[in-house]
């Protein structure tokens, strides 16, 4: 992707606006704006005073901008990239200029085709094989844990988080299978030891929020934007971690998609750390899943993501198994 014609400063921005229709629980700031030279960019700021999500993962400075810094995006291997131009840091304030990459950004209600598919996972294997390891990531324990209710009330959460998330879970249990969703919430109160399982998995570079809406095609070349979720675990809870809602309007069902990340990853596939990390996404996003399928407001979704939580509760099953079992390294 190539560079503007001239450095990139907080004195190089002009015209700067609110991104319109941007949501989420994150406070920072996203805006756009004008480089003297025309080129459009976005930029996001990041207040660690008001930021509910980065104090969420435990990180006093924007994780993005720290990548910025320790020069983590020019190591991306060919097929990936970050549209990362410029970073700055005033106190714990972080600033991240990024191309603006407008309606090339996929989106929530993009429909991955199988070819798609296929050409995401060959990227995602670059980035997870390219052996980078940044001075600053995300905990493991923060990935699987973010949205306990012990950590959200830390973070000084927006009023209405905790009630989604409580309500999400007595929503799961009534969709689960009868007592298996007092299993999981077992785990969901200690993850410790899934946690533990997790970090005995061969370690990769994660990016930790693969979405449609956090991702372009330039070309072949997959451009990924908000890497302030890099973790370094099992690269195959990257890959679950896409499914909570990467092909619920495809006709391309999650078990299709396993198997090609499977032929994808071919003699570095590990199915236990697949089946702890479909356990472990299950945990971090299981109470979001039960909203949908009793509260959202298209009833064709609520019945698809309806089905889908038992789908999930198949897989969480599975990660059980392998959780009482003991594993090939002890």
């Amino acid at each position: 992707m190539p560079m503007p014609d001239i450095p990139v400063t907080v004195h190089s921005l002009r015209n700067l606006r609110p991104l319109p229709n941007h949501s989420g629980l994150s406070g920072a700031e996203l805006l756009r704006a004008e480089l003297y030279d025309g080129t459009a960019v976005v930029v996001k700021r990041s207040h660690g005073d008001s930021d509910f999500f980065q104090r969420l993962l435990g990180h006093r400075v924007n994780l993005e901008y720290q990548l910025w810094a320790d020069g983590t995006f020019d190591l991306l291997p060919q097929g990936v990239s970050s549209p990362s131009i410029a970073a700055w840091l005033h106190g714990d304030d972080a600033t991240v200029v990024m191309r603006d990459l407008g309606e090339d950004i996929l989106g929530g209600g993009h429909i991955f085709t199988q070819q798609e598919c296929i050409r995401l996972l060959q990227r995602l294997d670059e980035l997870h094989t390219s052996g980078i390891r940044p001075a600053k990531t995300t905990s493991l324990d923060a990935i699987v844990n973010t949205f306990s209710l012990a950590r959200v009330r830390r973070a000084d959460p927006p009023a209405s988080i905790i009630h989604d998330i409580e309500r999400g879970w007595e929503a799961f249990v009534s969709l689960a299978p009868q007592g298996f969703g007092n299993q999981v919430l077992e785990i969901v109160r200690r993850p410790d030891v899934l946690v533990s399982a997790l970090s005995r998995c061969p370690p990769s570079f994660c990016h930790g929020d693969v979405a449609a809406v956090n991702m372009a095609w330039s070309g072949d070349q997959l451009v990924l934007i908000d890497w302030g979720q890099v973790f370094i675990g099992p690269a195959a809870l990257d890959i679950a971690r896409f499914l909570p809602s990467g092909l619920r309007l495809s006709e391309i069902d999650n078990d299709w998609f396993l198997d090609q990340y499977a032929i994808v990853a071919d003699n570095r596939f590990d199915k236990r750390a697949l089946s702890l990390s479909l356990l472990a996404t299950l945990v971090w996003y299981g109470w979001r899943k039960a909203l949908d399928a009793t509260e959202g407001q298209d009833p064709a979704l609520r019945s698809i993501e309806k089905s889908g939580i038992l789908w999930w509760c198949e897989q969480a099953a599975a990660g059980l198994r392998e959780l009482a079992s003991p594993s090939r390294g002890d």
